[in-house]
This record gives structure tokens, C-alpha cells and sequence, in this order.
């Protein structure tokens, strides 16, 4: 009940195929991290950014800014998807600015969301996803 609500977690994370594509696949998670990880995930998400989940922020010539998650990236163009699952294919010559954050996460923190026990009922739900994708 905390995921789907208080915590919001399918606005942008997949869980069995159901829910945002925003944040990392949920699905299996407790398979590969363990409780302790999912904890600091969800206080500090910052600590440990995914592999392949770069934060993006990219200005266009023209004004814009538009910022997200790298879906895929070349020499010459960038692919995100915006909080809103809007998909963005941006050519870098268009650019006025481009920058990569590697150590940034979009999540925020559930330190002051969750009170203790929904946050170890949290962290024992997804510890429990065990399921492969």
C-alpha cells in the first residue's frame, strides 16, 4: 500500500510491467540489493545512482531547457525521458548547454515522507520482489 501510494513509487519506477518508466525496473529488485541498500536508496538516493541513469539537463539554442533520464546517447545526439515519460531525442549541435550528472537522482528522499515503519515496511516489500524481469 506504501508503494503505491504514500510513496508514489509506480509514478516512475516498473514494477512487473506496471507503472512509470522514468526511474530503474523494480521488478526482482530483492533479488539483487539488499535490504540495506534499498534503505539508503530511499533516504539518500543520490548515494548510489544506477548504472544508465544519468541525469540530464540540455538548453536549446532557442531557450528551452529539458531534463531527465538517458534513455541512449551517441556522439551526436541525446536521448531522455522527462519526469512526465515524454521521450526527447535531442541533436547536441542544437545545444547551448549539456550537462551530465552522473551522481545526481531525480528520486527524492522518503526521509521525511515516511514515518520509521512505513519505511521498514517499504524496504521489506521490495527486498521481497524476488521475481526475474
Amino acid at each position: 500500500m506504501i508503494y503505491q501510494t504514500k510513496g508514489a513509487c509506480g509514478d516512475c519506477h516498473t514494477l512487473s510491467g506496471q507503472g512509470g518508466a522514468f526511474g530503474p525496473d523494480l521488478t526482482g529488485v530483492g533479488a539483487s540489493r539488499s535490504p540495506q541498500h534499498l534503505r539508503e536508496s530511499l533516504l539518500n538516493p543520490a548515494a548510489d545512482v544506477p548504472r544508465g541513469f544519468a541525469f540530464i539537463s540540455a538548453v536549446m539554442r532557442d531557450g528551452p531547457t529539458v531534463t531527465g533520464v538517458r534513455i541512449n546517447e551517441d556522439t551526436f545526439s541525446i536521448q531522455l525521458r522527462d519526469a512526465a515519460g515524454m521521450l526527447h531525442s535531442l541533436w547536441k549541435a542544437e545545444l547551448r548547454e549539456f550537462t551530465k550528472d552522473l551522481k545526481k537522482s531525480p528520486m527524492p528522499s522518503y526521509s521525511a515522507t515516511l514515518s520509521p515503519s512505513e519505511l521498514d515496511d517499504l524496504v521489506a516489500y521490495l527486498a521481497s520482489l524476488q521475481e526475474a524481469k
